[in-house]
This record gives structure tokens, sequence and C-alpha cells, in this order.
């Protein structure tokens, strides 16, 4: 979490690191996965988490597999308590009294390494547990901001243009989004949740951070977050997602910045897809921590923790959102982690005007890839807080979810999609994606010309024609090689629809293609069906 919001806390009466249940919080590395779990039968894993990865065509593999339980049992004899787990890392957290008490663990042969991570309060501070945010004051709105059904939520939504996707019943219903955040408060209370409550679709909650968890406490950036996709009063404030389930998540100790919470947030990550969860919305990253010793994270895509975990949980079938960040303005400006994996849809903040906000974080990645991959409305969003009254807040923690939601009811409209698909066309149908940089990304996504024209990357396949294209993305040159049986056209396409080439071919061909740079549509037409894939030249 950036800096910047820790800033809130500071005329609060903070807990001296001398209390009685400080402890040294440390990772643990294991060897492998020894142990009864098999990937025959896949018990660690829900019926909806199966029916995605059937759904999807994914595997499962070792990574599935749970942590060992005779190697938890050896750790927990040596007296450590492990807090939480990861079997996608392959590793536990543990508390501990003393750092001498660390040595014993390399008597174990199955612990390849140990670090220590953070040293604190096990559970929260007294004095932060009775904030569950009560209040169910009446939701206040200037009718100059909220306008018709949508009221408080119209601005964002209309800059995506995602209106037509609500009104043709697209409105998350049937998917789960997973919320992680550093609390909730007055989600269980407040008026704006009425529904999602009362209708179920608030399936579970867990905290990743405290031993006495309770997620309604401490700090309202996650009721904030999780208002811009899930408020339902019509007349006073509809979300993007207002009808989609959810479940939260607390992984950010917002009393500190350290590198357990990255470890957190893994492990959530796994809670998510075991339960089936489609979508992993955070307004969180990481880059730089408290202990001054930590050098800053490495964001090449695969070497933060939680960028590594991001990337598993996006190869599990889940479509996973990050906040680009709110490090515009530093010298020099920053992403944050994960939002520099490959798999994750990193999402920056414009203002109303579509103007890009001297706060959001910029790419490239470190090893050059474009980011953020999108953009959505993060200044002056309009907001719930714990006591349920509306105000405006700044951020790419809004912008994020936003997006998600918008992105979760476009799935719904094409259940058939991949996480992978379902972000292509995002991206292809942004107002910059013939000409993506590092600031706006793909642009600003059109959400309604998104739901009616078929997607790039999704095929309707022909059983008597197949193509392919190569190199993908491609510099200016592409070449396409097609196998038919029957006549055909080839059609090449920009993303309005407009037709640029078409030419009629049966048998074997090979055709070269010289295009500007852009992303374009090519299609392969036989009286059976269409294939079609979408190209990038760049």
């Amino acid at each position: 979490m950036h800096k910047s919001l820790l800033l809130l806390f500071l005329l609060l009466p903070f807990f001296s690191l001398a209390q009685d249940n400080n402890v040294y919080k440390y990772w643990v590395s294991l060897s492998d996965k020894a142990g009864s779990y098999t990937l025959d039968s896949p018990s660690y894993l829900s019926s909806r988490a199966l029916e995605r990865r059937q759904r999807q065509g994914i595997a499962i593999d070792s990574l599935d597999l749970p942590v060992s339980d005779n190697y938890i049992q050896r750790i927990q004899e040596l007296g450590f308590r492990i807090q939480n787990r990861s079997k996608w890392l392959n590793g536990v957290v543990v508390f501990m009294n003393d750092t001498a008490q660390a040595s014993q663990l390399a008597s174990l042969p199955f612990v390849t390494s140990y670090t220590c991570l953070d040293y604190g309060p096990a559970s929260l501070p007294d004095i932060y547990v009775a904030d569950s945010g009560s209040s169910r004051e009446p939701i206040p709105f200037d009718s100059a901001y909220c306008p018709e059904y949508y009221m408080c939520g119209i601005m964002p939504i209309d800059q995506l243009n995602g209106r037509l996707l609500h009104w043709a019943g697209y409105e998350g219903q049937g998917l789960i989004i997973g919320v992680c955040d550093g609390g909730f408060p007055g989600v269980d209370t407040i008026s704006l949740f009425d529904t999602l409550r009362s209708e179920g679709r608030l399936l579970a909650t867990r905290d990743f951070v405290w031993d006495n968890g309770n997620i309604y406490s401490i700090h309202s950036h996650g009721t904030a977050v999780l208002s811009t996709m899930a408020s339902y009063v019509p007349g006073s404030y509809v979300g993007t997602a207002p009808k989609a389930s959810y479940v939260l998540c607390r992984t950010e100790n917002i009393l500190s910045e350290n590198p357990l919470e990255m470890y957190n947030w893994v492990a959530a990550a796994e809670y998510l897809d075991s339960l089936g969860a489609d979508v992993i919305t955070t307004s969180l990253g990481y880059y730089y921590f408290d202990d001054d010793t930590i050098n800053h994270l490495t964001l090449d895509g695969h070497s933060a923790p939680i960028t590594i975990g991001a990337e598993v949980a996006a190869s599990r079938g889940m479509l996973v959102i990050n906040a680009a960040g709110n490090n515009g303005d530093e010298i020099p400006p920053y992403l944050n982690a994960p939002a520099d994996g490959e798999h994750v849809f990193a999402v920056g903040a414009v203002d109303m005007f579509g103007q890009i906000t001297n706060f959001s974080s910029p790419g490239p990645t470190e090893d050059g890839r474009i980011k953020p991959d999108a953009m959505a409305m993060g200044a002056m969003v309009l907001t719930s807080g714990a006591g349920g009254y509306i105000h405006s807040l700044n951020g790419t923690s809004f912008s994020c979810p936003i997006m998600a939601g918008m992105m979760t009811c476009l799935w719904q409209r094409f259940p058939e999609w991949t996480p992978q698909q379902l972000c292509d066309s995002v991206r292809a149908w942004g107002n910059q994606a013939n000409s993506p940089d590092n600031y706006y990304g793909y642009g600003i996504p059109d959400f309604s010309r998104a739901m009616n024209i078929t997607p790039a990357g999704i095929s309707q396949q022909s059983e008597d024609a197949t193509f392919s294209v190569y190199p993908n993305p491609a510099n200016v040159h592409a070449s396409v090689q097609i196998q038919t049986t029957a006549p055909a056209t080839l059609t090449i396409s920009d993303m309005t629809g407009r037709i640029l080439q078409q030419s009629h071919i049966q048998g074997s061909a090979l055709q070269t293609l010289s295009l500007h740079p852009g992303i374009y549509l090519i299609s392969l037409t036989t009286a059976q069906g269409i294939s079609t894939q979408r190209l990038v030249v760049r």
C-alpha cells in the first residue's frame, strides 16, 4: 500500500512496539510437498474451483498440492506457531518470540531457507478492534455529480461506456470477486451493502494479518474500494458489478509496510482460488518498505513474491487486476508489484476528462513491457466511508475496482473466454489501442463496443479450415499460414470493423501482410463458420 495512505493515521494513538504480543515473523521455504495429497483426488479444491479449471482446460499440477502436513507438524513440534501457508510458493509464515529460535529451523532437512520479514504484534491492538464503523447514517449526494439510476456511480461507468452492459442484464451475476485490502469497516452495517448482505452475496471474509481478525475494523480503504463495485441502492449509488458475489480478505497491515504483506496476499489468493473465485482485485502494491535495509523490489514480472503469486493465480484461470500505483509524481516514478506481472491487468488513473492524473504510476516494467494495461477514473471518485457517507477520493485504488467490476460484467457476457482473452479484448477496445504507451497503456476501454463485437482472440472454430498468424506481435510484416478444404475468405480488419484487405482461398496458402502499427482482426470464413485471431503490429 502506498505510504501516503498511512499518513491518515498520524494522529491516531499508535501501539507501542513493546507490547507483550510482539513476535518475529519469518518466511520458511520448504523443499518439496511430501505427504498424502494427490493430483488424482483434489479434495483441497472446491467443486467450483475444479469447474473453472475444466472450463478453461487447465490441468491440476503440483502447485495445487497443499503444503505438506508432515512438515507443518514437524515445525509446530519445535514450538513455532504457523500463521499462513502458501502452496504456490511452498512455504509457511511462522511466529517466534526470539530470533535465536530460528536456528532450530536449520535442523529440519526439508527447510531450504528462512527469512525474517517483520517484527510486531500478532494480534490486532485493542484500540482498533472495536472500530466496526457501525453507523447507518443516510447517504447524502450532490445531484450535479449523481444523476439518474446510478447516481454516485455514474461518472466512472459512463467514462467506460458501461451502461449498455448493465442494461443488457450483465451486472456480475454468478461471478465471484475476491477483494484484498486493509480493512472493510461498515460493510457489515451500512445501507449501500444491504442488498449484498440480504441476498447472501457476501460469501466469506478472512483476515490474513491478525490473529483476532475482524475485517470490519481499522481503515475504511477497503470499504471505499468495495463501494465502487458492490454498491446497489438505485437512486443513490450503483457500482460497476452490483450483482456479483464477493469474498473480502485482509492482507495489508496498515500500521506498517513490510514484505510479510506480500506473503499474506499470496495466501489470500490461494484461498480465493480454492473457493472458486473468478476475479481478484487489489488496490495495494509494494516497492519500498519501512526497513531501509531492504532494497526495493525488482519489477520484471517474475521476481517479487507477490508477483509470482499473482502470475500463478492467473495461470489457475482467475482474472487478476491490480492498481498500477500512486507513484507517478515520485522522482523517478515507479510501478508497484504485482502490477508488473505479465498476466496481471494493471489499471492507471485518469480524471473525469480522461486526462492522466499526476499520481498515476507509469511503466514500463524493468524488462520493457508496457504498463499500465488500461485506465479508468481515479480522481474525485465518489466512494463510501465506514459510516455510509459519500465522499470523493483519489487514487489508482479506485480506478482498479471500477475496471474490475466492468470486466467482471463483460466476462459474464462471454463466459467462454479465458482471462487472457478478456484482457486482450479490453485492451483492444481502449482509445489508445493503436498506439499504447507507458502512461495510458491501451487507454480507456469502451465496454459497449467490447460487448457487441466479436472480440479479438476469440475463435468460432470452423472444422474445414485452420490458420495461424506469426509472429504475433509483429513488426510491420506478419505471415498467415492457411489450411482449408473448402472455399474460404481471409479478411483483415481494424478494431472498428473496417475491412482493410480481403482475399478468397482454397487449399494451402501463405500470405504476407504489411500493416501499420495497431491491433487487427484476422478472420477466415467458410460455410461452416468463422475463425478469428487478433494481431498486434508494433
